[in-house]
């Protein structure tokens, strides 16, 4: 599984900015070599690598706390993507921004489908499959679940919320984040 250099390199970066934290309990040497390189955002990486970082990040600075997982979520919503993109996500409603989003993130995260697959006012459903193979899924999921609430409500949407729902198909888990909001 690979993912883009543009969501890894905030992650290295917090790594190399925080010299004094035991990420050797938590990365590889190969991670440690990605770490230390130039981060191409366009290139691909390890998505483990992330993953890794990922749960360093929660345990040493989160304190395992879902709920600033998913703060962090809602924050990079908008900021990790260029100009072009963000004005992609930004259609004044929900559906279609959620729609554009499971896009854009097919071509950032390298073998899991993401489909939208129910939509209707003020509810929508988003799948992730497969996850069982997926590094810190924990952390991704509430990552994600943040980044479409706030999708959401950059688009017209109030008050919106995520959940979790897991269901096997073909044999392996996907995991659908439900989302539900107002509309004014």
């Amino acid at each position: 599984m690979r993912i883009k250099g543009n969501f890894l390199k905030d992650y290295v970066k917090l790594v190399n900015d925080n010299p004094d934290m035991e990420w050797d309990k938590y990365l590889t040497d190969s991670d440690w070599q990605i770490v230390r390189s130039i981060i191409i955002p366009s290139a691909w990486y390890p998505v483990e690598t992330m993953g890794r970082i990922g749960r360093g990040i929660f345990e040493m600075r989160s304190k395992r706390n879902y709920e600033a997982v998913r703060a962090h979520g809602r924050a990079r919503a908008i900021e990790s993507f260029d100009e072009a993109t963000k004005r992609f996500l930004i259609k004044a409603d929900p559906a279609s921004s959620i729609q554009a989003y499971t896009m854009i993130v097919r071509r950032y995260v390298d073998e899991v489908s993401v489909e939208l697959e129910k939509s209707e006012a003020g509810r929508a459903e988003v799948c992730f499959y497969p996850v069982d193979d997926a590094p810190s899924w924990d952390l991704f999921r509430e990552i994600q679940a943040g980044t479409l609430e706030q999708l959401v409500e950059l688009n017209g949407g109030k008050d919106a919320h995520a959940e979790f729902l897991s269901e096997l198909r073909e044999g392996r888990e996907a995991c659908i984040i439900s989302l539900t909001w107002s509309q004014d």
